[in-house]
């Protein structure tokens, strides 16, 4: 790890927060005409672009980025150096650290889920049904690709995904982020949540659930529960699909 940590400047910051986000939500729109052609349903293709978008331009653009950043300032590819927060916790700090986390993600979700469908039906009703994943009949669709998009999502939304992003964001940016504690904690939440062009409507959920989380991550120096928060909720979210998907 390295000993002394240079610091990012705003625009620095923000640029690097938010153009993954940029490339994200083209690597969406353009792979959507592929994902419908191989699924035979419009409906399937944004939730089928994600996946492959996790693929094609999120993992090859963050992991590009840190091994760049590493070999620049270490001389060597190995991401690992660029993080500080990796001190060790005590298994029953997991343990109860999991806990709690469930319980604020599942509240939040259940207070802010009737908003941000208003906000999404709303605000954004400009966004197409098929992006926006709004009105959708799974019921109507062929359940063998659905299947398939499923059973990719608990991959690369459940695990590829979460764990590149807080490597690069929670990893190297977190730390290089030149304000307090606190204030670095909350800045990643609030960058990280506009990084999600593709859903804006779940900008204050994000925010509300990760602030918590980021704020325990910079206390603690350990970017473990980042990971492992990230991973569940996603997983959670992954299997939620494939279970309903195989219910209908």
């Amino acid at each position: 790890m390295p000993s002394v940590i240079k610091t990012h400047t705003a625009l620095q910051t923000i640029l690097l927060h938010l153009l993954p986000g940029l490339v994200n939500i083209i690597a969406i729109i353009l792979l959507m005409p592929l994902a419908v052609r191989l699924t035979g349903a419009p409906e399937n293709g944004r939730m089928l672009g994600g996946e492959l978008m996790v693929i094609v331009a999120m993992v090859p653009m963050q992991i590009g980025l840190l091994l760049y950043y590493a070999k620049k300032t270490t001389n060597t590819y190995n991401i690992f150096k660029l993080m500080p927060f990796q001190e060790k916790s005590k298994l029953i700090e997991y343990l109860l650290f999991i806990a709690i986390a469930i319980i604020w993600a599942l509240s939040v979700d259940a207070l802010l889920t009737p908003i941000e469908h208003g906000l999404r039906d709303g605000i954004f009703s400009f966004v197409p049904d098929a992006f926006a994943m709004r009105n959708t009949d799974l019921s109507l669709l062929s359940k063998i690709p659905l299947i398939f998009t499923a059973c990719l999502m608990i991959i690369t939304n459940g695990f590829v995904a979460p764990i590149t992003e807080e490597l690069y964001f929670r990893g190297y940016l977190l730390p290089r982020i030149n304000l307090p504690p606190m204030l670095m904690a909350v800045t990643s939440a609030v960058l990280f949540s506009l990084y999600h062009f593709f859903s804006p409507w779940y900008f204050f959920s994000r925010i509300l659930m990760m602030i918590p989380i980021y704020c325990w991550v910079v206390k603690r120096k350990n970017i473990r529960f980042a990971i492992i928060a990230h991973v569940i909720a996603n997983v959670f979210t992954s299997v939620s699909v494939l279970l309903e998907v195989l219910r209908l």
